[in-house]
């Protein structure tokens, strides 16, 4: 993985997905994280990555994950829409 790299953080909370930031001594940081989310609707993103923590953060820093994966391409076009507001 490189810096900017889309990826899927799993997590015994869900999935998170953001760009890839950095990693070392069993963390991950990521930058733009948000939570996959799913309902009646389909899937879709949180304002962030827990219910009660600030929305949209720039950062967050995993202490304890199952894996890491690159990001299927719908999921990351997706994702990218989710934060810069731009459609793909």
């Amino acid at each position: 993985m490189k810096k900017g790299d889309i990826v899927t953080v799993v997590t015994l909370a869900g999935e998170m997905i953001g760009k890839f930031n950095n990693s070392g001594a069993g963390t991950i940081t990521l930058d733009d994280p948000r939570m996959l989310i799913q309902n009646e609707q389909g899937m879709g993103f949180a304002h962030g990555i827990c219910v009660t923590g600030k929305n949209n953060p720039t950062e967050i820093t995993f202490q304890s994950y199952v894996f890491v994966t690159p990001t299927n391409e719908d999921i990351e076009k997706a994702y990218r829409q989710a934060v810069s507001g731009l459609v793909l």
